[in-house]
């Protein structure tokens, strides 16, 4: 009996497991050594770069039924961490760690500071310009948003996207915007 509920739990196990979407993660971490040199002592720092780019693997419709289908374009998602290690431990310190989610035309970076975030937009030049603050509240996991586009609560919700609801003027309703991996959705 005991040999048939590990075998369950296995089983059990290894179903949910292979329920997981399969994704496509890439990542590049590049050094920088500088040293620099005060009279007779020589400091050495350290920049670590490190960027991951994940993607939902989507294979097209019309292969479904076929054994090599073909990829069909999927959203990314970039995250881009900067550290430097400038003292004497070996380990590395965090200065910024950067979001960008990149859908269709559309390229958006959310940027930490220290009261939340900054949300960007990738104008037409390849510049990304300052749209919206997202500040921590008291409630966590709840941010008040102000800028250009909407003034509002935000939140992330359980997949990761970042969720903006907002009072509209002209509607007279509350409406609610989503930053997320696949696209930029007004509902």
């Amino acid at each position: 009996m005991k040999n048939l509920i590990y075998l369950f739990a296995l089983l059990f196990i290894g179903n949910v497991m292979a329920q997981e979407k399969a994704k496509e993660v890439k990542q590049e971490t590049k050094v920088k050594v500088i040293k620099t040199k005060n009279g007779e002592e020589t400091s050495e720092k350290k920049v670590k770069v490190i960027t991951r780019e994940t993607s939902d693997v989507k294979l097209d419709v019309n292969d479904e039924k076929k054994i090599n289908q073909n990829r069909v374009n999927a959203t990314k998602k970039v995250e881009k961490m900067i550290m430097i290690d400038d003292d004497k431990d070996h380990d590395y310190d965090t200065l910024t760690k950067e979001t960008y989610y990149v859908s269709g035309e559309d390229n958006y970076k959310f940027t930490p500071n220290n009261k939340g975030f900054d949300i960007l937009f990738d104008n037409d030049e390849n510049k990304f310009v300052k749209i919206e603050n997202a500040w921590a509240t008291s409630a966590s996991g709840n941010y008040i948003i102000r800028g250009e586009m909407h003034n509002g609560i935000g939140y992330f919700d359980k997949s990761g996207n970042f969720v903006v609801e907002y009072f509209d003027e002209d509607s007279k309703t509350v409406k609610k915007m989503t930053y997320s991996k696949e696209k930029k959705t007004m509902k």
